[in-house]
């Protein structure tokens, strides 16, 4: 079922909703907590809108990456991540062969990337399996009725409680023709917490990683800041392992390639060159604004980096569907390429999938986790 968007607004005024309470004898006026995707005649007069960071000021998402050592295998596991297996169709033989993929950095807008809803109506919100995560067979939250999870793209999508200060994280969401909303897998995700699970518990992503943490969002772009880690994916993550703030992979590269939980950075002596026609060779202008978007963009991955969060046909970086599909081209960075960053240095690599002994709360009775392509 394609996302429906009609009477899509993002909202921009200010309510009395927030993440967190505020101490002090008189109450202040709301500060704004939130850019989130509703419809007008479900939503508009309940939800705050502007840009917060999610998570605690410690968390992995929130802390600067321009300070840390490099890995001493940086150079090693960038060339690795580079690399993707393809299979070959000969007649009645099947071959694997691994393909460098050169391509530049791609900014998903609208595939491959989460939609963040809040607000709405009560909407039924139902497991189709045994196995829900932390969703129950069915419970209601509030949600606009005019966006959709997309099945096309394993159904990633992000429901915001503000009252509660959580936010429910679905793999393989879809809308059903009685309006309900049905998932096979939730993680449930506090806005105020370290935005990462214990090693082995798996989430709505390969990785284990929320959803929405290291998104691209309009109200950053349009204040030329961005105060966060990004969430990148890469071709070929290592398989078998990763480091945290991942929980888990779903990495199908060689395995000294880079691990999911990685952070990388763009390296401090790389300028970003205009983005170029593949057929002509031919540089494509950007407008001031489109520049201004970049230029923030590349800020962030020198001072905050960004964190391997699941594996992708090209290097893939991700901007909040439905409310950034006219602010952003995708292509604005491709005058960046993987060889351009660096790996911080890592900490423990955690095998995966784990003996039965070493399975964390969560984890499904497979030892899997969801597999995800985030292509653009």
């Amino acid at each position: 079922m394609n996302a429906r968007r009609n009477g899509l607004v993002v909202l921009t005024a200010v309510t009395a909703l927030v993440l967190a309470g505020c101490g002090g004898d008189d109450p202040k006026p709301a500060e704004p907590d939130l850019q989130i995707s509703a419809e007008g005649t479900d939503a508009a007069d309940t939800l705050t809108s502007a840009e917060t960071r999610f998570f605690s000021d410690t968390s992995p998402w929130n802390t600067r990456a321009d300070d840390l050592g490099i890995d001493p295998d940086s150079a090693e596991m960038m060339d690795l991540a580079q690399e993707r297996v393809g299979v070959v169709e000969n007649g009645d033989r099947i071959r694997t062969e691994p393909r460098r993929i050169t391509d530049p950095v791609y900014i998903n807008t609208e595939a491959w990337t989460t939609p963040v809803v809040a607000g709405g109506v009560p909407t039924a919100v139902v497991c189709r399996q045994i196995v829900c995560g932390d969703g129950e067979d069915s419970m209601v939250l509030d949600v606009p009725t005019d966006i959709d999870p997309d099945p096309r793209y394993d159904g990633w999508y992000t429901i915001f409680d503000p009252s509660k200060s959580i936010a429910y994280d679905l793999w393989r969401a879809r809308r059903e023709d009685d309006g309900s909303i049905s998932y096979h897998f939730m993680r449930i995700w506090e806005l105020k917490g370290e935005g990462f699970s214990d090693p082995q518990v798996v989430g709505a992503r390969g990785s284990g990683l929320p959803l929405f943490a290291g998104l691209i969002r309009p109200g950053e772009l349009n204040a030329g800041r961005i105060e966060h880690a990004l969430a990148i994916s890469v071709p070929g993550p290592a398989t078998s392992s990763f480091v945290q703030p991942a929980s888990s992979t779903d990495g199908n590269g060689r395995p000294q390639s880079l691990p999911e939980g990685a952070r990388i950075r763009l390296k401090g002596d790389v300028t970003l060159a205009e983005p170029v026609d593949p057929e002509t060779g031919e540089p494509i202008p950007m407008t001031a604004q489109q520049r201004r978007y970049a230029d923030a963009i590349v800020l962030a991955l020198r001072t905050y980096g960004a964190i391997v969060v699941d594996r992708a046909a090209v290097p893939t970086l991700y901007a909040q569907r439905d409310v950034t599909g006219d602010m952003l081209r995708g292509n604005e960075l491709q005058g960046l390429h993987l060889d351009d960053f660096e790996v911080v240095e890592l900490g423990i690599r955690h095998q995966y999938p784990p003996d039965e002994t070493d399975a964390g709360d969560g984890a499904r009775t497979s030892g899997t986790a969801p597999t995800t392509e985030g292509a653009p």
